[in-house]
């Protein structure tokens, strides 16, 4: 994710052939609100022999003075990957082929995912990995220039100190590393085999021990309390919080009636409250989206279809769901309905989540003391 020019830029896994998981592309999506949405074509996909002919996966900016992206490109089935960096047009709609600047270590089972950070003038990379004996780890990078890439080593370890509690996994994915007012915050997607599992957000310091970077984690929180959310990227955008958006997953889709299989979430910003990291919605694209007249909920109990947003008055409510249980909602909550997708946004500054099933929830309030309004751009 990037924003250039006036306008925010998403690059995200996208099979063109249909909604299965085969032929990893990226797809290419721009906005200059974060809330009216241009598809624009794939940006580009597996080259057939070459080092990404097995998938083009995950993978960030290259900050830096042209256009370019790194990701990791799997050759074939077998689990070893490399870091692929491929260099864009000023548009962003044009990609040269793609080029190897590192391989997996001899020491690393698993490589996957490769963040660029910003550090004391320092360009620093980090990468998801999986150590042998299951034990999830971040490589560390130092990045000289978009094609050199000097491998540092194992930088944190899963079983060690306050990471520890970060939650099963063998493998840390699409690790984020960005810095929240004074501090800093680490991003890790656990994935435990086979098993995509919930995201955390880390809190700490990055600081210099014998002229290298070290980051000191203090804490270790869930960052969203739903059953959907996965790799959430982020990015500085030059506004107060880093701009992050995070994938719904729809697992068991059948491509035979489903002409999709997973989106993206609303844009959120990373906060902290009370020294803990949550994620806000992004209140410029919220304006945007929110263009009807709110109306007061006359039920006690009312079935959250179609795309509206209901906002909380000053009783508490509560989101219930005939499989996923209940979600207390406090005064100011926000909840957000497209479909069968779900985001909730507490009042109180509490840890969002993110919901996804076929099934509606429903909203149980005093009657006239939330109110509902239809969600959708207003024309530009």
């Amino acid at each position: 994710m990037v924003r250039r020019a006036g306008r925010w830029h998403v690059f995200f896994q996208h099979n063109p052939a249909g909604p299965v998981h085969d032929a990893i592309a990226w797809g290419h999506a721009s906005s200059g609100d974060l809330a009216r949405w241009d598809l624009h074509p794939v940006a580009f996909g597996p080259t057939p022999g070459g080092p990404d002919a097995f998938g083009c996966w995950s993978g960030c900016w290259l900050p830096g003075e042209k256009p370019a992206v790194a990701y990791s490109g799997i050759a074939d089935e077998a689990p070893h990957s490399t870091v692929c960096v491929r260099e864009g047009s000023e548009d962003l709609l044009t990609w040269s082929a793609p080029r190897v600047v590192a391989r997996t270590p001899p020491e690393v089972e698993v490589m996957r995912d490769p963040f660029v950070l910003e550090h004391r003038g320092r360009r620093l990379a980090i990468q998801g990995a999986g150590l042998p004996g299951g034990e999830p780890a971040i490589l560390l990078h130092d990045v000289g220039s978009p094609s050199r890439w000097d491998y540092l080593g194992v930088w944190l370890r899963g079983h060690e100190g306050v990471l520890a509690a970060a939650g099963p996994a063998d493998v840390w994915e699409c690790p984020q590393l960005v810095p929240v007012e004074d501090r800093w915050v680490l991003l890790l997607s656990l994935h435990d085999r086979g098993v995509l599992g919930s995201v955390v957000a880390c809190v700490g310091d990055l600081v210099e021990e014998d002229g290298q970077p070290r980051f000191v984690p203090e804490r270790v929180d869930l960052l969203d309390g739903g059953n959907c959310f996965y790799a959430p990227q982020a990015a500085l955008d030059g506004q107060a919080a880093p701009w992050v958006m995070g994938w719904a997953r729809e697992d068991a889709q059948d491509p035979a009636v489903r002409d999709r299989a997973g989106c993206m979430t609303l844009p959120r910003r990373l906060v902290l409250h009370e020294g803990r990291p949550v994620l806000v919605l992004d209140q410029g694209a919220a304006a945007v989206l929110c263009g009807g007249a709110p109306s007061p909920v006359e039920e006690a109990e009312k079935v959250l279809r179609g795309a509206i947003v209901v906002t909380v008055g000053a009783s508490a409510a509560v989101l219930a769901h005939p499989e996923l249980g209940e979600v207390e909602l406090t005064a100011g909550s926000q909840v957000w309905v497209d479909a069968d997708l779900v985001e909730v946004y507490p009042g109180d500054g509490s840890r969002a989540s993110t919901w996804r099933d076929d099934r509606p929830w429903t909203l149980r309030s005093a009657p006239r003391t939330a109110v509902a309004e239809t969600v959708g751009p207003r024309p530009g």
